[in-house]
């Protein structure tokens, strides 16, 4: 079985498997939508793209996927990255805010579908604008990474649900297939900050790329990729190859690839001919008359503030809080909760709702989910949201605390357990150790005055007799010349007799 269909079928595996997760995934962050839409006053047009990105179930999965399905650590960085989304206004970015500058040529574009489902895209290095004079290179090519991205997940999620709706066996289609054509490429941009900048975008899309062919790629890119290697963990250097224009045909049709790669398909792109880009990208929303209101604080976990590739489709930069994780959700830094009941209720109940397959998996201690069910129990939403707004006094949260604390130490009286007797027994079993252990050390420690009185006790009653007789007959048969040193010895040893005598 090839690689890629073997890799096709274990992702549709992993999705039934976790599938349970991600529904849990998908109902605690539908119950923060509301608090999203009030504090960012979301309009009409956004709360449905809201929507319509938290029921990507496929996107779900892939943040689970990349976490170790982890569902609290998914769960967070999914809702820092909705943040993201909102700040940024990433659902504006479209075909108005890049066609002038990168949609002229056929820089990058998708087309058709490999042997394995995969949408095909297609980058032509050898259109890439240079940035204009004084612009950052990395703000100039933000909004078209991210425009590409979002084409591609929307593209995915739509495929994939054209194939559940036809009953296909193993319908869920996750990543694309990227061939970047270097032929006739010049003057590409060398800088390391701007490849640590994609790698950031990339992090809000995780595991969207299957396999990057890079064409046509001679020995003077040779550096270009060696400071690439520098920012991509082992697992994305993985997914990169250098094929030759023979070996596409391994990955796709030769009537899909088109003839500038060496195949059959005499399709040339412009975008008036584009299907993909004119179904999910068409057209500009109106601009919000307010600025998005940034937040010091995820979700779920604090942040730094830092103005990081954020961009309207009108070119305000806006600040937003990057996430404290790596590319492949590794946490920057610690993940102190914030003040949010709402938030912590939300995760509990979300997890108190898993298998218990989903939960060992996870590797969360048994008393510390029960815990954090006992909190979901009593910081229902709608209750504390109504009471406290923005977050839990300290003294009823302290209150609440020591409500849970007491309740397990009741729990633990053994009288009222049904197995106290298991439970006795099995105290009295780890005294009686320790007291073992105790006397053990002593009589180590005290071993010279144990060798005496164990001596005392042997030398009692008819012990002391025998031994006094036997040293006798010895030192009679080694001085038996001199008869009267024996005699002597005798009337010695009997004399001592009473006093040795305990």
């Amino acid at each position: 079985m090839n690689i890629h269909h073997k890799r096709h079928i274990e992702n549709n595996e992993l999705y039934r498997q976790h599938e349970r997760t991600i529904e849990s995934i998908h109902s605690a962050v539908q119950r923060e939508t509301p608090h999203l839409i009030h504090e960012f006053d979301l309009s009409i047009q956004e709360v449905n793209a809201l929507n319509d990105f938290i029921d990507d179930k496929a996107t779900l999965f892939r943040f689970l996927r990349k976490n170790n399905y982890s569902l609290p650590t998914a769960l967070s960085l999914l809702l820092d990255t909705i943040r993201w989304r909102i700040i940024a206004d990433i659902d504006n970015i479209r075909i108005p805010s890049v066609a002038d500058d990168f949609l002229a040529e056929p820089l990058v574009y998708f087309h058709k579908f490999d042997k394995y489902h995969r949408p095909i895209l297609i980058v032509n290095l050898e259109y890439l604008p240079k940035a204009p004079a004084g612009t950052d290179v990395s703000e100039y090519l933000t909004p078209l990474v991210i425009f590409v991205l979002e084409t591609a997940r929307l593209l995915l999620w739509d495929k994939s649900q054209e194939r559940i709706k036809a009953n296909v066996e193993n319908p869920l289609i996750l990543e694309t297939l990227v061939l970047v054509d270097f032929k006739d490429a010049s003057s590409l941009p060398t800088d390391i900050g701007l490849l640590k900048s994609f790698v950031t975008l990339l992090r809000r899309y995780p595991g969207m790329t299957g396999t990057v062919n890079l064409i046509n790629f001679g020995w003077m890119y040779q550096g270009l990729w060696q400071m690439c290697k520098l920012v991509l963990s082992n697992e994305a250097k993985a997914k990169v190859n250098f094929p030759k224009l023979k070996d596409l045909a391994e990955l796709i049709e030769q009537q899909d690839i088109v003839i500038e790669l060496g195949g059959l398909d005499t399709y040339q792109w412009d975008l008036a001919s584009d299907v993909y880009y004119a179904k999910y990208r068409q057209g500009l929303w109106p601009t919000p008359a307010i600025s998005r209101r940034s937040s010091c604080s995820s979700i779920y976990h604090d942040t730094h503030t830092s103005p990081l590739l954020s961009m309207t489709s009108t070119g305000e930069k806006l600040a937003r809080p990057p996430s404290s994780f790596s590319l492949y959700s590794t946490p920057l830094a610690s993940l102190s909760p914030v003040a949010s009941h709402t938030n912590l209720a939300s995760v509990a109940k979300a997890y108190s709702n898993l298998s218990l397959q989903s939960k060992l998996g996870n590797g969360m201690p048994p008393r510390f989910r029960t815990t954090l069910k006992q909190l979901g129990d009593m910081m229902t939403t709608t209750s504390a949201s109504s009471q406290y707004g923005q977050g839990v006094p300290s003294g009823i949260l302290s209150e609440k605390l020591q409500a849970v604390q007491n309740s397990s130490i009741s729990n633990s009286n053994p009288r009222r357990s049904p197995n106290w007797a298991l439970r006795l027994l099995s105290q009295f079993e780890t005294t009686t150790r320790y007291v073992a252990l105790k006397l053990i050390k002593k009589l180590i420690r005290y071993r010279g005055t144990v060798y005496w009185m164990v001596a005392c006790i042997l030398l009692r009653n008819g012990v002391q007799e025998l031994l006094q007789h036997v040293f006798l007959i010895m030192m009679e048969i080694v001085l038996k010349p001199t008869a009267g040193n024996a005699v002597g010895m005798r009337s010695l040893l009997s004399l001592t007799t009473g006093q040795m005598t305990l």
